[in-house]
């Protein structure tokens, strides 16, 4: 990504999302759309690296929490594997677009 042009261009956020719920990125599973972090490094190469090691633990729901926010929207089952909080596919959902 062009530094120079970063505000034209989606977040990372922005395209993890759109990913996800295109279908592109994650795989149905019985309790929703689960990915892992080999899987979410291959699908955003242009990024740095060590950014895309911390997004999805960044976006991780804390243990105990259910609802999610705008800045949290995954689940994280287990080392290296997360689930997409449900409320992402919702159409009327504004937290996490």
């Amino acid at each position: 990504m062009n530094a120079g042009n970063r505000e034209n261009q989606p977040t990372l956020r922005q395209r993890f999302l759109a990913a996800v719920r295109s279908g592109e990125l994650g795989r149905p599973e019985a309790h929703g759309v689960e990915l892992t972090i080999t899987e979410f490094k291959a699908f955003f190469p242009e990024d740095n690296r060590n950014y895309l090691g911390s997004f999805l633990s960044g976006a991780a729901l804390e243990k105990g929490r259910l609802q999610m926010t705008h800045t949290q929207y995954v689940i994280r089952l287990r080392k290296g594997v997360y689930r997409v909080h449900p409320d992402v596919f919702r159409p009327s959902q504004g937290a996490a677009q």
